[in-house]
């Protein structure tokens, strides 16, 4: 994807509330979000899971010790077995997908089943305490249910997903464990309740959530465009230009920088309304953009009637021509100005410049000297496009006879 022109994955006022209620954006920005969305969670999921856990343990131990109600043998060896030997493990690995970036790459779906694990282990417990005479069951799978929802940062679409394989585990487990059916009824409507409440709670927050990220992703998108060209503001050309330069140093390239602009500007837009130089600015700026054909080139609004382009790692066989072919696709424009000095028509100068950071050339150092090969342009007389190399100041004059 190209710099030079507005995103085509960011939002709009358009498609926000939409994208919103359907809980999806475009494929980057949603990739995005759900980054954003899993680092704001992941805390509380690594303290969440770290005290479930520390609480299993601890309700292992009174059983273990015989301080809760009295169970036979063999169901307090199963419910043993169920916690340490399958939901522990589960829980653990929960917490490992919070730290290790192997398996947070996969986060959503290890946690998901891992939490159903864990969620189906618990209700095998309370099915197997129900059966043997202690039918009061719903705390821990209200728990499970509450946590696996709620505090693991799940989206909403897998929170519902696991909240129905909780729920429909639950009625299944009772039934197999011979739960009475007036006991199983009414834990299950608790346990459907809960589930209910807690999938709409995290669809609320998941909401909420979108609804600011677009938003602030719009007032982003908004505070780096030049508003009459919707290309990047100065502000951003320094940064975007910096970050490129470094890596361009990494990478052994080198940058071009072209500067355009437009001609006789203020007698136009004197002539012809700010209305029509309004217009004029964005047809040289779409020009423009279309040079930037490459993933990290890109352009920007460099101040007034000026225009900026960069180019990163551009062709070195003939580095003028993509400013020669700026300058005679304005010409073929043939939008009229009466009063230009140099043709019927709207023209433009252009100066640039390329330079890699190994060539000892700063990046402000290349910026100058595309500055300077501007300068010369209009010196012969506007409407010519200079190239000046960085390393060897060769000057490439074009001069253009209008038709």
């Amino acid at each position: 994807m190209s710099l030079h022109g507005p995103d085509p994955d960011a939002p709009d006022l358009d498609d926000t509330a939409r994208s919103v209620a359907a809980f999806r954006f475009s494929p980057r920005a949603e990739a995005e979000y759900r980054d954003s969305w899993l680092r704001r969670n992941l805390p509380r999921a690594r303290v969440s899971t770290t005290i479930y856990l520390a609480l299993v343990l601890i309700v292992t131990a009174i059983n273990t010790l015989g301080a809760a109600a009295p169970l036979p043998a063999a169901t307090l060896e199963s419910i043993f077995v169920l916690r340490i030997g399958i939901a522990c493990p589960a829980l653990l690995l929960i917490l490992c997908a919070t730290w290790w970036q192997p398996l947070r790459r996969h986060y959503e779906l290890v946690v998901a089943a891992a939490v159903c694990v864990v969620g189906l282990s618990v209700m095998t417990i309370s099915a197997l305490a129900a059966a043997s005479g202690f039918p009061q069951f719903q705390m821990g799978d209200v728990l499970v249910v509450a946590y696996a929802c709620l505090f693991l940062g799940l989206m909403q679409r897998t929170a519902m997903a696991v909240g129905g394989v909780l729920v429909g585990g639950f009625f299944a487990i009772g039934f197999y464990e011979g739960v009475p059916p007036t006991d199983l009824a009414f834990a299950g409507a608790v346990i459907a309740a809960t589930a209910l409440m807690v999938v709409l709670s995290a669809g609320r927050v998941e909401h909420l959530a979108r609804t600011n990220f677009i938003e602030t992703r719009l007032l982003n998108e908004r505070a780096e465009r030049d508003g009459l060209t919707s290309l990047y503001n100065r502000r951003k050309f320094d940064n975007l230009a910096a970050i490129l330069w470094d890596q361009a140093r990494r990478d052994g390239q080198s940058l071009q920088i072209v500067l355009v602009d437009i001609d006789c500007f203020k007698p136009y837009n004197d002539l012809h309304g700010h209305q029509a130089g309004d217009d004029c600015i964005r047809a040289v700026s779409r020009i423009v953009a279309r040079a930037a054909r490459r993933p990290l080139d890109f352009c920007a609004r460099y101040g007034g009637d000026e225009l900026v382009l960069v180019l990163y790692g551009p062709s070195m066989d003939d580095p003028p021509a993509v400013a020669e072919q700026i300058r005679t696709e304005v010409e073929r424009q043939r939008i009229p100005h009466k009063g230009s000095l140099v043709a019927e028509y709207v023209t433009v100068s252009v100066g640039s410049s390329s330079s890699s950071p190994e060539s000892g050339r700063s990046l402000a150092g290349l910026i100058q000297r595309a500055d300077e090969a501007l300068y010369e342009a209009k010196r012969l007389g506007r409407n010519h496009a200079v190239h000046k190399d960085s390393s060897t100041a060769r000057t490439g004059a074009f001069k253009v006879i209008a038709g």
